[in-house]
């Protein structure tokens, strides 16, 4: 396997983990379980890389969609 594939998976497998963080920290936060948050993420972080020139900060901007979305489903937190 050559050096440009090795650096492919890396940071291929480093936006898997720092996904999994997001939606676990989104569940803890949203109090929501995680098999709700996971799907409502990943549509968010698919519909927002389609038009992104800038990928960097993606996942939070993914964040932030799934959390709205989850305070107007359920409401305000007591």
């Amino acid at each position: 396997m050559g050096l440009a594939m090795k650096e492919f998976l890396k940071k291929k497998e480093d936006e898997t983990e720092k996904n999994a963080a997001a939606i676990d920290r989104i569940a803890a936060s949203m109090r929501v379980p995680r098999e709700e948050v996971a799907p409502l993420y990943e549509r968010e972080l698919a519909e927002i890389q389609q038009n992104a020139r800038i990928k960097t900060f993606l996942a939070i901007f993914a964040a932030r969609r799934v959390e709205q979305l989850l305070r107007r489903m359920t409401g305000p937190r007591t």
